[in-house]
């Protein structure tokens, strides 16, 4: 397969898939559902992760 016909990566952001789903097109919204779940595999829960972050951030500052 050459690079012209490999598809233009997304950032997987909220827009990316809000966008999907105001398009309503189907195959697209399954693409971006892929995407998704390929993201999470490679990268985890950050916001998950992130709201943890915050905790022990905040600890530590009450901590001094």
């Amino acid at each position: 397969m050459s690079k012209s016909h490999l598809p233009h990566p997304r950032p997987m952001y909220m827009a990316t898939m809000t966008q999907a789903i105001a398009g309503g097109d189907l195959a697209t919204m399954k693409q971006v559902a892929a995407e998704a779940e390929e993201h999470l595999a490679t990268y985890g829960d950050v916001p998950g992760l992130l709201q943890l972050l915050k905790v022990e951030i905040a600890k530590a500052e009450a901590n001094g």
